[in-house]
């Protein structure tokens, strides 16, 4: 696969393509905001659906393989808290059959190797690495040998900790890899937005897009629109942590779209995509094919500038441009086939012209570009402008 093919190659996840040329995949993260309820977990994945994301993500650990000890902080019993959170086997079961049933793609964040494990018992489509395994070296290479698409978290993580992984992934098997720039988990205004160095995104894509590698992003801030910012740099996937109350969710609640604010979020992200465009200047028409008539009127045509007698060689002063288009008239830009042509009759100043005004029509020098047009399905009398 050539450089070029692997900077725009897409990802197939079930059915939905993932790549540069594709729609931004759109993940809720549920993370841990189910605070135990398989019910929770189930009424999240449906709204997550219900609001046009993508697909639902969920942490898995089992707490004794997560940590070493669970007494690491003042007040904090780290095993009793996973241990609440913790779903067995059958119940992970019921989460993936009802996210398909959903239309939506559950995949979990295994915290351990152990919780890796068990997910090669359950209909696994693809796997996310949190930031604190993007060098866990043992969790990455169990990760590559389930051979499903995998997005890796790099909060706290170097530049060089990220290829490394990419490496170990790769070198264990696994051609699927989505870096995902995680914005810190900030709420001071102050810093949230210095330290959310979005341009990561595109370093990600410049420095591992060669090898086949795509770039998305976590946005983590309490921010209500950075989302729409990282959005306009064409991640191909965006995550965002959700939840159905803030009670339910202590540790992300101040990260979290509440699920009744998801389908406004999702629906301004593919504003931004559309927005965006193709990258090229263009001449709107409507479904019908046709401009409209306020869109042809702001255009200008060739009008003679002064009174041409009949005989005379055209020069650029009996030349300019005016409003409106839609009259009919020649393109500002075709002038230069005027230039040395002789006027047919008499025209008044202040005339639109046309070439069979005109004998001796001149050949250009070079040759103007066809004009660009796509269809849109947007009422044209709606548009306007200066």
């Amino acid at each position: 696969m050539s450089f070029r093919e692997h900077q725009h190659r897409t990802i197939q996840v079930r059915d939905r393509r993932i790549g540069a040329s594709e729609k931004i995949f759109l993940t809720a993260e549920i993370g841990a905001a189910h605070n135990g309820s398989l019910e929770n977990a189930k009424i999240m994945i449906e709204a997550a659906a219900r609001s046009g994301c993508d697909g639902v993500d969920i942490f898995m650990a089992e707490p004794e393989e997560f940590y070493y000890t669970g007494k690491c902080l003042p007040g904090r019993d780290f095993f009793a808290e996973w241990r609440k959170l913790h779903f067995n086997l059958d119940q992970w079961r019921e989460l993936f059959d009802f996210a398909r049933r959903q239309g939506i793609i559950l995949y979990p964040t295994p915290l351990d190797t152990t919780s890796i494990e068990l997910c090669r018992r359950l209909p696994v489509e693809m796997l996310n690495i949190n930031s604190d395994d993007a060098n866990n070296v043992f969790l990455l290479k169990a990760a590559a040998s389930l051979g499903v698409p995998v997005t890796v978290h790099d909060i706290n993580i170097s530049l060089t900790e990220i290829a490394l992984a990419v490496r170990t992934l790769q070198d264990a098997g696994c051609r699927d890899i989505i870096l995902l720039h995680s914005t810190q988990e900030n709420g001071d205004e102050a810093t949230l937005y210095e330290s959310a160095n979005l341009e990561v995104i595109n370093t990600y894509k410049q420095v591992f897009g060669g090898s086949g590698v795509l770039a998305g992003c976590v946005e983590h801030t309490t921010s209500d629109f950075l989302i729409y910012g990282v959005a306009a740099l064409r991640p191909v996937l965006i995550s965002k942590h959700i939840q159905l109350r803030p009670a339910d969710n202590p540790g992300d609640c101040h990260i979290s779209v509440d699920t009744a604010n998801l389908a406004a979020m999702v629906r301004k992200v593919r504003y931004i995509e559309q927005a965006l465009g193709g990258g090229s200047n263009q001449f709107v028409l409507g479904s019908n094919g046709s401009a409209s008539e306020w869109t042809l009127s702001r255009r200008k045509v060739l009008v003679s500038a002064r009174d041409i007698p009949a005989g005379k060689t055209i020069e650029e002063a009996d030349l300019t441009a005016k409003r409106p288009g839609n009259l009919g008239g020649i393109s500002p830009m075709q002038y230069i086939h005027l230039i040395g042509a002789t006027a047919k009759c008499e025209i008044k100043a202040n005339t639109p012209l046309e070439f069979e005004q005109f004998s001796d029509i001149q050949s250009a020098p070079y040759k103007y570009p066809p004009l660009d047009e796509y269809q849109t399905n947007a009422d044209l009398n709606s548009i306007r402008g200066a």
